[in-house]
């Protein structure tokens, strides 16, 4: 089972250049980071949530971008063309950061915990993965944007 989902994985990431497998594992890696923790307070033991734990529009809106992304490269390998004022580096760059703006606001606006007395809500390392994700998105935008305007 594992190895027919490997076969597959690796048959969709074979046509895809340098920079698009950049941007691909830039939303990877937001993705996986939603069940990273982004939150927490300091307790005894320690308190956390994960983006999961605090879902709501904000975190949607970010799915959906890094998804739509990763969906407009593979289509993009597969041969479709965008219509002739897009490029697809400058749309990836457009999400990239669009993700970034989501993941800071998220650092501003903090969720707030149900505990008694409890102010203080820190950031966890989950929320900074994300935005490394994101940035990785950014570049990867900005190198098949260059490469995109080399081959006009």
């Amino acid at each position: 089972m594992a190895g027919a989902i490997w076969t597959d994985l690796t048959a969709l990431l074979r046509p895809l250049t340098e920079h698009e497998r950049l941007a691909v594992a830039g939303a990877v890696i937001v993705v996986a980071s939603i069940f990273l923790p982004w939150y927490g307070v300091t307790l005894a033991g320690g308190l956390t949530k994960t983006a999961l734990g605090t879902f709501g529009l904000i975190e949607a809106a970010l799915l959906l971008t890094v998804g739509a992304a990763a969906f407009l490269i593979v289509i993009c390998s597969r041969g479709y063309s965008l219509p002739r004022p897009l490029h697809e580096g400058t749309l990836l760059v457009a999400a990239g950061a669009w993700a970034v703006l989501l993941i800071a606001y998220r650092m501003l606006d903090r969720p707030e915990f149900e505990l008694a007395g409890v102010t203080q809500v820190g950031l966890r390392y989950g929320i900074f993965v994300a935005w490394t994700g994101a940035g990785l998105l950014v570049v990867g935008g900005l190198r098949k944007r260059r490469e995109e305007l080399e081959g006009e």
